[in-house]
């Protein structure tokens, strides 16, 4: 058995797996999508690509720093210049450090290509929830039947009837999440039982949260209405707006959040 072996092979299929867990978790819907829809892939849920990820990082760690430790020659003979001398910013180190800084602040000032490629990430994850939707208020999964009928106006006993013909089982007091994983389905299917029967010839509940971060254009296809009328919507509160702006930006413009535009708008969050 041959320690340094094994810790080079184990560094290659932790960092395989932290990987894979990444581009992952990089294009997975919002947890607020992922966890009303109880969205899996490959059978695993976001939650558990979290978990797996933070576990394999442990393990990538760990492994490197034994990696350095069976390597710590090689790795000193970088930082030495051609007379064997010890230089810590040899040319090699100083461009590894320049790739690094570029890398980092590039992240944090959101500076293109970093923020086109985090921009293209955030499209992903919401182009989720235009095939999954959004709970009508945060959180909603984490709310008992009781509290959840209560916050949406919902007849309490007319939901239990509701929820009973379609057999599903459930407790006043459990959340929908607990309601969910008890019948092998999500917290969306139980919301949409109950909104198609309540919504009838009734104005439809509409979901206003995590908003901030989709354009007007998608603003406008939740609120089902026109990016046209959205837009002039806007114009009417001195917001000037485009399709594809986003709306936490127009919002930040007039130092309002994006709750608050839609309030001005007549759209009311649930209780």
């Amino acid at each position: 058995m041959n320690l340094k072996k094994i810790t080079s092979l184990t560094m290659l299929l932790a960092m395989f797996t932290m990987t894979f867990t990444g581009i992952i978790l990089f294009i997975t819907p919002p947890g607020r999508v992922a966890n009303w829809a109880n969205w899996e892939l490959f059978g695993i849920s976001k939650e558990l690509y979290g978990q797996i990820h933070s576990s394999f990082m442990v393990l990538f760690i760990i492994a490197t720093i034994l990696h350095v430790y069976y390597n710590w020659k090689p790795l000193i003979s970088y930082m030495k210049n051609e007379a064997r001398q010890f230089i810590l910013f040899t040319k090699d180190m100083i461009i590894a450090s320049i790739l690094f800084l570029i890398f980092l602040f590039g992240t944090i000032y959101q500076v293109s290509p970093f923020s086109n490629f985090l921009n293209f990430g955030d499209d992903i994850k919401n182009s989720w929830e235009k095939e999954y939707g959004t709970s009508p208020y945060s959180h909603a999964e984490l709310s008992s039947l009781k509290s959840f009928t209560k916050k949406l106006n919902y007849d309490l006993e007319r939901s239990k009837n509701i929820l009973t013909s379609n057999n599903i089982a459930f407790e006043d007091e459990q959340s929908l999440s607990q309601i969910a994983k008890t019948n092998s389905i999500s917290p969306k299917f139980i919301y949409d039982i109950l909104r198609k029967n309540f919504e009838k010839g009734e104005q439809k509940t509409v979901p206003l949260s995590g908003l901030g971060k989709k354009s007007i254009k998608e603003v406008a296809m939740t609120l089902e209405i026109s990016s046209d009328e959205f837009i002039s919507k806007l114009k009417s509160l001195g917001l000037d707006a485009k399709e594809d702006d986003k709306f936490k930006d127009i919002a930040e413009s007039k130092d309002l959040s994006p709750s608050d535009i839609l309030e001005k708008l007549g759209f009311k969050k649930a209780d």
